[in-house]
């Protein structure tokens, strides 16, 4: 491949935040009014009445349209970006990726690209080796069933240190799926898996998503030439 700049992190919400700000942009959650919300199969937190930890164990993931979820209220009405700046963007289409990646002077990476900057010169199946490792991303064994800093895991990123590759959220390429359309017209290839994957997610693992998906186990992150 040509030489280019990986992002280092995926886009947080506070930079996407500046953008909306400053150009007045609406993605596609909040122009077409709803988002799609994932729940976590294994989710630990806090019990607000008596203050002990407890576990939320659901028989499987489970996602549906949510009107008003969008990239600021990610869960749907009532949810908020509190503590969640240094988070990843979600709730963004492909068209959302690309128009913030241009108000920047980048480019969303090629999925052959994207796997050069997460696989590293040896091309890695993780971006700490060849071997998987417990606590080293941010997956559904996690428990934690939501978004993470971008930087929680900055032990684990790569020899070009190019951090949360894989789990957290899924991330938006420009490739197309060549294995055929649906009804509703192309897929473009994301990378890296999200919160809600499972431990046998690698970097080398590919989905496909129709381009105005959005939810909230969906960013991306830039690359320049």
């Amino acid at each position: 491949l040509p030489g280019f700049y990986a992002g280092k992190f995926p886009v947080t919400n506070a930079l996407f935040e500046i953008f909306v700000e400053k150009t007045g942009y609406l993605t596609t959650a909040e122009k077409e009014g709803y988002g799609v919300v994932y729940q976590a199969r294994r989710k630990r937190g806090m019990d607000e009445r008596t203050g002990r930890e407890r576990v939320i164990w659901n028989a499987a993931l489970v996602s549906q349209r949510v009107d008003g979820a969008c990239w600021y209220q990610p869960l749907g009405p009532g949810s908020t970006l509190h503590r969640k700046r240094n988070h990843p963007v979600v709730q963004v289409s492909l068209e959302d990726a690309a128009a913030f990646a241009a108000w920047t002077g980048k480019r969303l990476p090629s999925e052959a690209e994207w796997e050069a900057a997460a696989r590293s010169g040896d091309g890695r199946l993780y971006p700490w080796g060849d071997a998987w490792v417990d606590d080293r991303c941010n997956v559904e064994e996690a428990q934690v069933g939501d978004t993470t800093p971008v930087d929680a895991h900055l032990e684990a990123a790569g020899p070009f240190g190019i951090a949360d590759t894989l789990g957290n959220v899924m991330e938006w390429t420009l490739d197309r799926d060549q294995t055929g359309e649906n009804s509703r017209g192309p897929c473009y290839i994301v990378k890296g898996g999200s919160w809600a994957s499972t431990s046998d997610i690698c970097l080398c693992s590919r989905f496909k998503m129709e381009p105005d998906t959005r939810s909230n186990i969906l960013g991306f992150r830039c690359v320049a030439s």
